[in-house]
């Protein structure tokens, strides 16, 4: 009786636990609102993009950048995961630089 009464709350536990929503994975292109001083995120298409430690930034031919490369009106592609507070990058990849004027 008492296996049958553990295994019952071992069923009830993980299809409770298998129901928990996880991160939802996105990817966007579009072009940088902003970048404010303290870097943390990024503004694309009036959404904020978290910058983590493991957010590798890069170019469309594989090289690697930094935040700093960034500028506002570049055209990038975001790769990451939503999350309740927003979306935390795990790719910024620079599409096109803005145009400069002469």
């Amino acid at each position: 009786m008492k296996l049958v009464i553990l295994m019952m709350a071992l069923i009830t536990v993980s299809s409770g636990i298998s129901q928990v929503k996880k991160e939802d994975p996105i990817s966007f292109n579009g072009y940088v609102d902003s970048i404010p001083d303290h870097q943390k995120f990024i503004v694309v298409n009036e959404v904020r993009i978290f910058i983590i430690p493991s957010t590798q930034i890069g170019d469309a031919k594989g090289r690697t950048l930094g935040i700093e490369d960034l500028k506002i009106r570049s055209s990038v592609m975001v790769e990451g995961f939503k999350k309740l507070d927003g979306i935390f990058a795990a790719k910024i990849t620079l599409l096109r630089k803005p145009k400069t004027k002469p």
